[in-house]
């Protein structure tokens, strides 16, 4: 087993003793790849560039892979004469789906000898692309989706149930909590007016106004019934009032 060891060590002395006399500026410039196009839709063919440089006195021979995560787009064999900045470009097809792509120096040779370089990846583009679908074919995937939802086992009925019941709980906590509150102003209201029983000030009587208006909205979160009435009595004024805001202003539109 150290017989071994230490051939391994003596492989290795070689390509060490190299890469001491690599420049560290060889390898990839600075900076991530790039695209022939600035916006990428899918199915367009594009181009990705990178570029190297040879800081050595002899030629660099190069293989550059171009990598889509896990995937090698291509890979290009490159030649860089010394002090030389050299792109390369490979050809590429948008896909649907995440991306993360980059360029690696899968391999590299000076004067035939592999040597170890230190700039042999770039930064990675991260980005995701969409298909455009036109609106008619969406309608008419939803409208086929939803109809295939409903004769099914019943899955459809069943989400708007849950939608519903959900709906319901939050409603029910949020009068229960607001309810807790309203009792407790009325509680401590009551103690306030009570102190003030000899008084005939102008704000004794906002406090007993405020006081039987209290007891109206307590009662209204008490009663679950009344409660939602006024929800929908409410919501009903809302949309009333926003209908005839905008034929208003249709109608002050069509007149010009």
């Amino acid at each position: 087993m150290r017989f071994w060891s230490f051939v391994f060590l003596l492989l290795l002395i070689p390509s060490a003793l190299m890469a001491e006399g690599i420049s560290a500026r060889t390898g990839f410039i600075d900076g991530p790849i790039w695209f022939s196009e600035e916006f990428l839709k899918v199915e367009d063919k594009v181009k990705i560039y990178t570029a190297v440089f040879n800081a050595e006195d002899s030629r660099l021979v190069l293989k550059v892979d171009f990598v889509d995560d896990d995937t090698v787009i291509s890979s290009k064999d490159v030649i860089v004469s010394p002090n030389e900045t050299k792109t390369i470009s490979a050809d590429w097809k948008v896909s649907l789906g995440s991306h993360q792509i980059f360029a690696i120096i899968s391999s590299s040779k000076i004067d035939d000898k592999q040597v170890i370089l230190e700039r042999v990846k770039t930064s990675s583009v991260k980005f995701s692309t969409t298909k455009d679908v036109p609106a008619n074919l969406v309608k008419n995937a939803i409208s086929s989706k939803f109809s295939s939802v409903i004769k099914t086992d019943g899955n459809f009925i069943d989400k708007v149930d849950s939608w519903f019941k959900l709906n319901f709980v939050k409603s029910e906590e949020f009068r229960e909590e607001k309810l807790t509150d309203l009792k407790k102003t009325k509680e401590d209201l009551s103690v306030k007016i009570e102190k003030e029983k000899d008084s005939e000030s102008r704000a004794k009587i906002v406090s007993k106004a405020y006081f039987f208006a209290l007891i109206a909205v307590v009662f209204i979160f008490s009663v679950s019934i009344a409660f939602y009435i006024c929800l929908l009595i409410i919501f009903y004024i809302i949309l009333r009032t926003i209908w005839k805001i905008l034929k208003r202003i249709f109608r002050k539109k069509h007149e010009e």
